[in-house]
């Protein structure tokens, strides 16, 4: 059986309104990873972490073996001679990638290093029946041992290594969790397409979808440029099909 955890570790909250938009992002990630579409994750297997010391990551982080995990960071960053910053409570700045989990296959997601506005995207995880203009086929929606069945399996046939997701690129902002909104609104929908069957949507075809997106979306909303960047090249799974 495969071991595998998601991390969504809350930083720093600089204020009340600022906790609770944090916290709504932090749910929608939590959320996603526990339907079928996000790999169907039990309870046990989602750690969500607010305001945590480096004390606790360093020793809790790491000390489980693990044969995929993903860490989601929420809150404010920024970098400093090419290294990302990241604001994990009042009184401590970290470093996120020194906080790798034990697995050799693992996804880190910054959602980091942004500003607060008054547009607050809405992210529609809330499930639909396709439509079928031509007629077709409606298969069953796979079950969540069966949605966990195909993600274990995609895992065990990648290969080794690590991708950090970022949500801006070095010296930008990350506006309004835009990228969030973008990157999870296209897991889902993906995930709805009825053309796909026992599909699996891996984390690089996913960047290449939200980077498009964010950068339109917070021109359009904003008229300033966000342009979301990964680093490492894996095909990791982050969605599965709903048939």
């Amino acid at each position: 059986m495969i071991k595998r955890k998601v991390f969504i570790i809350k930083g720093f909250s600089k204020s009340t309104e600022e906790r609770i938009l944090d916290e709504n992002f932090a749910n929608s990630y939590i959320d996603f990873f526990k339907l079928c579409a996000g790999g169907a994750y039990t309870l046990d297997e989602v750690v969500y972490l607010s305001e945590p010391s480096y004390s606790y990551l360093k020793e809790n982080i790491y000390n489980e073996k693990l044969d995929y995990g993903i860490i989601v960071y929420i809150g404010h960053g920024a970098n400093q001679q090419n290294n990302q910053l990241f604001q994990l409570n009042a009184e401590e700045i970290i470093k996120p990638g020194q906080f790798t989990l034990n697995t050799e296959k693992q996804i880190i997601i910054l959602e980091s290093c942004r500003v607060l506005a008054q547009f607050i995207p809405f992210v529609d995880l809330s499930d639909k029946i396709p439509a079928f203009e031509k007629g077709g086929i409606l298969r069953n929606a796979l079950e969540l041992e069966q949605s966990r069945e195909i993600y274990d399996s995609h895992i065990k046939r990648c290969a080794e290594g690590i991708m950090i997701c970022y949500a801006c690129r070095i010296g930008e902002e990350a506006y309004s969790f835009m990228f969030s909104k973008m990157f999870l609104q296209h897991a889902i929908n993906w995930h709805l397409d009825s053309s796909r069957h026992c599909a699996i949507l891996p984390i690089d075809e996913l960047m290449r979808l939200t980077l498009p997106s964010t950068v339109v979306a917070v021109q359009q909303k904003f008229g300033l440029l966000q342009w979301p960047e990964s680093s490492g090249k894996t095909n990791f799974p982050i969605a599965v099909s709903k048939f």
